[in-house]
């Protein structure tokens, strides 16, 4: 799919609700990038947003990174006869449970249903040991400046949901400036305008969400396995 880029910058298109002060705010950066963290969070690994992008890909190393700074889409497993199955994540400990030979859980020589999870120090597993996997992971954007970009292409982040992004960055926005506006004791007319700008961003975010089919909440805590 070619890369789709929006004619104004990250930066533009958040003033255009939360003022061209924007870069007044402490930390302002930071906050816009929480934003695009927080979506690619809120997005299910099996949404078709991910589908439209080129994921990262990774095969050799199981421990290729912190499992805190990627989200994983999806992992498969090959077993010795060449055959591909998609792993469903599941807690650690059940998958503990699943490593005792006494165990109704035994997994061992389950390989129609590969699991994956991952070990206290954030590195993933995947029973039974696969012959070869495939990690299909997004990464988290970290230490970057996301205000000049136009396309996201660079970060990997699905394009139809970069205006759920922007939304949730100005509400972190408006969110700090009502909190600067409290400690400095600024006028109720002034907190009634910031207020006022959070309601209408709050608007346009449940509409994004209805439209993008999203969750309201988080969902897969990897603990819906019993």
């Amino acid at each position: 799919m070619p890369a789709q880029e929006a004619n104004n910058t990250t930066l533009e298109r958040i003033q255009d609700f939360v003022g061209d002060e924007v870069t007044d705010i402490e930390g302002y950066q930071d906050l816009i990038v929480a934003g695009f963290n927080y979506v690619a969070d809120l997005i299910p690994s099996t949404s078709e947003l991910w589908m439209n992008i080129n994921t990262n890909k990774e095969t050799s190393n199981l421990a290729f990174a912190d499992a805190s700074d990627y989200k994983v889409i999806q992992v498969t497993s090959t077993d010795a006869n060449s055959i591909k199955r998609i792993c469903k994540e599941v807690p650690i400990e059940y998958m503990r449970r699943g490593e005792d030979t006494s165990s109704i859980y035994y997994n061992a020589d389950n390989y129609k249903n590969p699991i994956y999870s991952f070990d206290p120090e954030g590195n993933m597993i995947i029973k039974p040991e696969p012959s070869s996997f495939e990690i299909f992971y997004y990464t988290y954007v970290l230490d970057t400046d996301l205000t000049s970009l136009k396309s996201y292409t660079s970060i990997g982040f699905p394009h139809q949901a970069v205006f759920l992004a922007i939304l949730r960055a100005c509400s972190n926005l408006l969110q700090a400036k009502v909190s600067a506006a409290v400690q400095e004791e600024e006028d109720s007319e002034l907190l009634s305008i910031l207020n006022g700008q959070i309601a209408t961003v709050d608007k346009l975010t449940q509409e994004e969400l209805q439209r993008l089919g999203l969750p309201f909440q988080f969902v897969g805590d990897r603990n819906d396995v019993k």
